[in-house]
């Protein structure tokens, strides 16, 4: 599997509604979501996903009515003096 980041704007939404909303990405059955984190000033939420490919990611958004600012795929990953690729 792939590892995406994503990146998206919550505009004014209150910190009940980010709540719900990060409940449902990381219930998701499409993809694995590894991480979400959101910050409430910064009105922003930011994801970690395994997917199998990029259009996997954006049908799963999609699915939720959740607009993306951006999607990466990661190539590597540095943690504990140790690199993965993936």
């Amino acid at each position: 599997m792939a590892l995406y980041f994503s990146a998206h704007a919550t505009a004014c939404l209150t910190k009940q509604a980010i709540r719900e909303l990060m409940l449902k990405i990381v219930n998701a059955r499409e993809v694995n979501v590894r991480r979400c984190v959101a910050s409430q000033i910064g009105g922003r939420i930011l994801t970690e996903i395994e997917a199998p490919d990029q259009p996997t990611v954006e049908k799963f958004f999609q699915s939720i009515f959740m607009k993306h600012e951006w999607i990466m795929r990661i190539d590597l990953e540095a943690h504990d003096s140790a690199v993965t690729e993936y």
